[in-house]
């Protein structure tokens, strides 16, 4: 048998990840199959079975893809920033620009609520989606809290980790908001969200 580079087989892994993202984007995460994926990218069934488990093992393959892009992004970006403060808005201003009443975001976020749906029936799904969330997304405002309470610019008496919570259950909520509302107002309602939520930081 030929020997399969590691090369070509993240290649094969990616091409199928860009395929159920577009069938999950198109159709929605439970309407979309397998077959669906096989017929978007042409790579047969066994071969995709060959890389993941499942249709669930696939989509969180994306989210973790995502992360680790948005991770990467923003710790560059967040270390140019020069106080917890200009973090915090630039954190915000990334949501601000991502406005899910978009066409190219309405989609990713309407399979993404639906996965988190999805994933409350089956627990390994919805620890692996809790861990994501408490791992990444939780500790980042939490550091940014922290930090802005060593130098002086945020109230020592709350708790960070409280107000990580709080503040994307902020984001969350405008964003479901946003894709199951029309004519929504995502920006304005969001920016007065950050207003309140950096006057409280501050108290």
């Amino acid at each position: 048998m030929p020997i399969v580079s590691d090369e070509y087989k993240e290649l094969k892994r990616q091409e199928i990840l860009q395929s159920a993202h577009a069938c999950f984007a198109k159709k929605g995460f439970e309407a979309s199959t397998v077959d669906d994926i096989v017929s978007h990218s042409g790579i047969s069934k066994g071969a995709i079975y060959n890389y993941f488990k499942s249709k669930d093992e696939i989509y969180l393959a994306l989210m973790e893809r995502q992360t680790n892009e948005s991770g990467s992004k923003f710790t560059r970006e967040i270390a140019k920033c020069k106080s917890a403060l200009d973090k915090l808005n630039f954190l915000i201003n990334a949501y601000l620009n991502n406005d899910p009443n978009d066409e190219e975001n309405k989609d990713q976020a309407l399979v993404h609520f639906e996965f988190r749906l999805y994933s409350t029936r089956k627990p390994e799904l919805k620890k692996a989606l809790t861990d994501r969330y408490q791992g990444f997304f939780v500790n980042l405002l939490k550091s940014i809290i922290e930090e802005g309470q060593a130098t002086g610019e945020f109230n020592k008496g709350i708790i960070p980790k409280r107000y990580a919570d709080i503040f994307w259950a902020m984001v969350n909520g405008v964003t479901l908001q946003a894709t199951l509302l029309d004519e929504y107002q995502y920006k304005e309602i969001l920016k007065e969200m950050q207003t309140m939520f950096i006057e409280k930081l501050k108290a």
